[in-house]
């Protein structure tokens, strides 16, 4: 039939194919009933089937379909109807207009450990929501990801989705799934269950911000026995998403990091400015990228299993050190600097800024009293700033929020004459370097005294707010950032802070 002319079910005319794959095509369509675009999937069943098997998962079609119409969690597709056409089961859903994560890769390299990491929590909450309903995905993996261009991000394609405690493994011994991201518990032919869409995830990951899947031996089989007894590549640049990136990719299902703790060891990574220095490796040519399909392999069955490491303890200690301190040491140097030593760039970058003094040395007010929850850190330079609930020290003069993902950091050095001038000439180099940059304000501000500046800007997804400051020639700076969406908490917090910051 001409597809132009191809109308399922008497409602839904395809329109294009937008992709495809073993477990069939997709389609650009109409729902002429409704007067709106969908995306068709015209599911399709492995070659060597027999017919029972083939009654088995298109039954099973429908059933997931009609589970995954009740997930609602905007990083999750949306399914709004299962109809079948000469036998064969087609799934409408909501048509998402974007590049799937392995095309931003192949198109644009690896991302950023910060950019990953954000991706990573929007897929885990689509997750979160499908094990809810006792829906395991089977099939995470960059080609089933899209990345809008406002920053969504969806989970979509559960084709072989398949509700907890089925089987996705055929009568006749084979697997259905990515080579390169089935976990290798599902590749032994194991019960799967929800920490076997988290190393799917794990994988995912790692292929987004080091440019390769962790194991690709070139071939399905070599490939799936490499997930079961291998180590996966080494690691170039993911940086403080490595022991994230280790623990989800744990073999052993049991040791393997869980939704809850990969949530709290992310957050604090998405929050970050990207890091300097990190060694990115360029995308290989379009034309040597092996596509990412779902095929059906054999069950490796290794006569001797590596012994799965239990280290998850441990991992989780060295992840919140590396993710929250590590990281934060390493961005310092790519945000704006705060030197107040001297006029041109600071060997320090993170150095703190400074205003200019009032002709009379105004005296220090006496620090405001403590609300209930708050906490005290004194710096090594002798200033005393007071915490919010929920802020944990990270390392010197550095801390973060980890539910809100809000970073503060003080910072104190040589003064310099006028606040305002500094902020500007650190706005125009910090904006060289981050096309992302934009600008909201460089304010002179009256602050306890002592003639001050605001800097706020956003960047790279990031709201920050910078007051800085002199006392008795010694520059101060209180820097405080945090996911755009939260530019109202990045206002209340340095307000708060700075009331009841105390100078040397």
């Amino acid at each position: 039939m001409d597809t132009r002319q191809r109308v399922v079910a008497g409602r839904y005319h395809l329109i294009a194919p937008l992709g495809s794959g073993a477990m069939g095509t997709v389609w650009r369509a109409e729902d002429t009933l409704l007067g709106r675009e969908v995306a068709v999937k015209e599911v399709t069943f492995p070659a060597g089937l027999s017919d029972a098997e083939r009654q088995v998962l298109r039954e099973r079609t429908h059933r997931e379909a009609r589970a995954a119409a009740r997930l609602e969690h905007p990083s999750a597709v949306t399914v709004y109807d299962v109809v079948e056409e000469e036998d064969d089961p087609f799934l409408v859903m909501e048509l998402v207009d974007a590049p799937t994560l392995a095309e931003v890769i192949r198109s644009d390299g690896p991302l950023t450990p910060q950019r990953t990491a954000q991706i990573g929590l929007d897929l885990l909450g689509a997750l979160e929501a499908a094990h809810a309903q006792g829906i395991l995905h089977r099939d995470v993996k960059p080609a089933n990801v899209l990345v809008r261009g406002d920053g969504r991000v969806v989970l979509t394609d559960f084709g072989i989705a398949t509700a907890t405690g089925d089987s996705s493994i055929t009568h006749t011994g084979m697997l259905l799934g990515s080579p390169a991201y089935i976990a290798p518990e599902r590749a032994r032919g194991e019960q799967p269950g929800p920490p076997s869409d988290l190393w799917s995830l794990g994988a995912t990951l790692f292929t987004a911000v080091e440019g390769t899947p962790p194991y690709d031996a070139g071939e399905a089989l070599l490939t799936v026995t490499a997930v079961v007894t291998g180590e996966h590549a080494p690691f170039a640049a993911a940086g403080p998403l490595e022991p994230v990136l280790e623990a989800l990719l744990e073999k052993d299902p049991a040791a393997r990091l869980d939704l809850p703790a990969a949530r709290r060891l992310l957050t604090p990574i998405a929050a970050r400015s990207p890091v300097p220095g990190t060694k990115v490796l360029p995308a290989p040519p379009a034309g040597t990228r092996r596509a990412e399909r779902t095929t059906a392999v054999p069950l490796v069955r290794p006569s001797e299993r590596r012994r799965p490491g239990r280290l998850l303890p441990a991992l989780l200690a060295l992840a919140v050190v590396i993710a929250a301190a590590g990281v934060l040491l390493a961005t310092t140097a790519d945000e704006p600097s705060t030197s107040t030593a001297a006029p041109e760039v600071s060997a320090s970058p993170s150095a703190p800024a400074a205003a200019k003094p009032e002709a009379s040395e105004p005296a220090t007010p006496a620090a405001a009293a403590l609300p209930a929850g708050w906490t005290t850190d004194t710096g090594a330079a002798g200033w005393t700033v007071a915490l919010p609930p929920g802020y944990e020290q990270t390392r010197e003069g550095e801390y973060v929020q980890a539910d809100t993902g809000r970073t503060l950091r003080v910072d104190s050095g040589p003064g310099k004459p006028d606040a305002v001038a500094d902020r500007r000439a650190q706005a125009e180099d910090f904006e060289r370097r981050h096309p992302s940059y934009e600008e909201i304000r460089i304010d002179a501000v009256d602050y306890r005294g002592y003639e001050a500046a605001d800097w706020e800007f956003t960047y790279e997804g990031m709201h920050v707010l910078n007051r800085v400051f002199v006392v008795d020639g010694q520059g101060y700076s209180l820097y405080l950032q945090a996911p755009q969406r939260d530019a109202e908490g990045v206002q209340q917090d340095l307000v708060a802070v700075a009331e009841r910051f105390e100078p040397a």
